[in-house]
């Protein structure tokens, strides 16, 4: 392999956030966090596919089921409040439109996964976030009443978060999750 080669291969992991490199010192695997493992996704799926897709959601309906249940048992007052404002804020910015919401609802979903406590759920969620602003993203499209839909799920979401019920509250994810999945099918049996 040429040193052209590997320094160009250097370059991309160092813009990549993966290696730490400094003339004249010894270059460093750095500690991965979520964003550099948000850009190394794409290149290992194939991102522009429908299956991809499809494996995203398979694994984002396990992991968020998941982190629902534990933030049904875990939450705190402070927690609370800052789903509660997120909900609201969600709500807020859908009368606006889908682009100025996507963000909210993505920090809802992050939220809650942090809230379990466990570091990998929003390193996992973080992750994934490309594919999951993009199914949103068409979910929503231009559609006033998909994003009032949306709004209610995180609200029945937060309603049973408040009732520290787990099972409700992976159930409400699930239903949430899944509703979105089956739009995303139903836009693409459209086209």
């Amino acid at each position: 392999v040429s040193r052209i080669a590997i320094r160009e291969a250097l370059s991309m992991l160092k813009g990549l956030g993966v290696l730490d490199v400094q003339h004249g010192r010894r270059t460093r695997v750095r500690t991965v966090g979520s964003e550099a493992i948000g850009h190394l996704l794409p290149m290992m799926l194939d991102s522009g596919t429908q299956k991809t897709l499809d494996h995203v959601f398979d694994a984002r309906l396990a992991l968020e089921s998941r982190t629902a249940y534990l933030a049904a048992e875990r939450w705190t007052d402070a927690d609370m409040e800052e789903l509660r404002e997120l909900v609201a804020r969600h709500r807020r910015l859908s009368r606006l439109g889908e682009s100025k919401a996507v963000a909210v609802d993505l920090k809802f979903h992050l939220a809650i996964a942090r809230i379990t406590g466990n570091p990998l759920y929003p390193i996992l969620l973080e992750a994934l976030a490309g594919f999951i602003v993009l199914t949103q993203k068409e979910s929503c499209k231009d559609d006033p009443a998909r994003r009032r839909r949306a709004v209610l799920s995180h609200e029945a979401i937060l309603d049973a978060l408040a009732s520290r019920n787990p099972e409700w509250a992976r159930s409400e994810m699930k239903s949430h999750l899944l509703y979105s999945a089956t739009r995303q099918v139903d836009d693409t049996d459209d086209a």
